[in-house]
């Protein structure tokens, strides 16, 4: 082949490339209505950077030098941003899902996503008084002690990213309940990530 015709061929194969890979962003936003408000998701975070030093602490449970892995347990799909605007918009927005954070409040007060709902993963622990009822809010039905989540809310966990082992104990907690991991998702980038892309975020009790 011709040094000329390689050149160009190489060309076009890069330009071709550059387009294919363009085709997988998305639109880093959403807007969608959650308990009679509506909702806007934007990368629009003032001061990102500061702002992402809220959620820098390790989880000191394992001394402060873990990381949590991709898939937090079998079954249970893990999530990127843009699909974490879709569950929103297309599960939280319509009734069929709750994004929840199992973080602590103290924690979630730091900062939050917005549309979402404090779940601390003690919680759901077995010896918690509440457990049962928790669960039933979910959407579980109980028969003599025993659950059928079959109509349950899909949830979508997070905490303050991958330092943080608080989704994982909650994940955990619900499998052990009974819930079905298909009907779990994690996001794994938590609050350090989310935050570092300067995506909306709510402060205080909630």
């Amino acid at each position: 082949m011709p040094l000329q015709t390689l050149r160009v061929t190489t060309a076009l194969m890069f330009a071709a490339s550059m387009c294919q890979a363009q085709e997988h962003l998305t639109q880093a936003s959403a807007s969608f209505i959650f308990n009679g408000s509506e909702v806007t998701i934007a990368r629009d975070t003032p001061e990102a950077e500061r702002v992402a030093q809220r959620f820098i602490s390790a989880d000191a449970s394992c001394g402060g030098a873990c990381i949590a892995p991709m898939q937090v347990a079998q079954g249970v799909e893990t999530l990127g941003e843009a699909e974490v605007l879709d569950f929103l918009v297309s599960q939280v927005a319509t009734g069929r899902g709750l994004m929840v954070d199992a973080r602590a409040p103290a924690e979630r007060a730091k900062g939050f996503i917005p549309g979402t709902v404090s779940l601390p993963h003690n919680t759901l622990a077995p010896d918690n008084a509440y457990r049962k009822d928790i669960l039933l809010a979910l959407g579980g039905r109980s028969y003599e002690d025993v659950f059928n989540f079959s109509d349950a809310r899909i949830l979508l966990i997070y905490d303050n990213g991958p330092s943080s082992d608080d989704a994982g104990r909650l994940v955990t907690n619900l499998l052990a309940a009974g819930y079905p991991p298909e009907m779990i998702r994690y996001y794994r980038g938590g609050m350090q990530v989310w935050s570092v892309l300067g995506f909306s975020i709510e402060t205080g009790q909630s």
